[in-house]
């Protein structure tokens, strides 16, 4: 069974692509071209990671696709140690923490409907033991 979840579009993830559009138009009416491209080119950045990023579950495997930007992140469902809920800033972001591998590598996600997300990866991991 497949399953796909989307990233959640966060108040700091808005208020970056606001603060790149800002500096990007100010920088251009103030004819300061290359930092109004280099603003622009953060902007598209933070506004691909933000609107494309998704994380799917199928045949025994995490997909972690951050974007057209970016490369994906495959991880095998078996290899997955924990997944537990976190909080940075004050409490205002909030993310799960995927710990896998031997090296205890991490990877951090942000889905839309967390409990939706567990659930689905619980049943992968019980199916690929």
């Amino acid at each position: 069974m497949t399953r796909s979840f989307h990233h959640r579009t966060t108040l700091g993830a808005v208020c970056g692509i606001i603060l790149f559009l800002l500096l990007s138009l100010y920088a251009f009416w103030s004819k300061s071209t290359v930092m109004g491209l280099c603003m622009a080119f953060c902007l598209i950045i933070v506004a691909e990671r933000t609107l494309h990023s998704q994380y799917i579950i199928s045949d025994g495997k995490l997909i972690v696709d951050n974007g057209r930007l970016s490369k994906r992140k495959v991880i095998e469902v078996g290899l997955i140690h924990s997944c537990r809920p976190m909080s940075s800033v004050f409490g205002l972001v909030r993310y799960l923490l995927i710990t896998y591998g031997a090296a205890e590598s991490m990877v951090s996600v942000q889905p839309q409907n967390e409990e939706a997300f567990i659930a689905a990866l619980k049943i992968e991991m019980e199916a690929a033991q």
